[in-house]
């Protein structure tokens, strides 16, 4: 662009608009049109600060990462379970309460039954009878 030349910002807005097509989540793809828009028109200096910068997350993106897979009650505690390879073996629900309890988390029974089959179902976790056992 020539010093001093105008925008054509109808260009400008329809490149970044192909740029963020493909992307599923409205906010995600907002977010990624103004960064674009703000690389075309200012080569990298934003033209105004969008809502998202003038507050940053206080948490860096490692930590939500994180957040998200450290769920708090039995679900989590048995996904907890899942990543350390204690199922590696078949267990019962008993073992699984046991073992819980040994990490410190007094779960009854009950309350593992639905966060085990919800696994199941997600696919974390496979259900099988022992064979010989009635």
């Amino acid at each position: 662009m020539a010093a001093r030349e105008k925008p054509d910002y109808k260009e400008l807005v329809a490149e970044a608009e192909t740029a963020v097509a493909a992307v599923k989540d409205p906010e995600l793809r907002r977010a990624a049109f103004e960064k674009i828009l703000e690389q075309l028109l200012g080569q990298g200096q934003p033209t105004r600060p969008s809502p998202r910068a003038a507050n940053p997350p206080s948490t860096p993106s490692k930590a939500l990462a994180k957040e998200k897979t450290a769920r708090p009650g039995p679900r989590g505690y048995i996904e907890d379970l899942i990543n350390d390879g204690f199922f590696a073996h078949q267990k019962t629900i008993a073992e699984v309460k046991a073992e819980l309890a040994n990490r410190g988390h007094h779960v009854p029974l009950t309350g593992l039954s639905g966060p085990l089959q919800k696994l199941c179902q997600a696919r974390r976790l496979r259900r099988q009878k022992k064979k010989g056992r009635r």
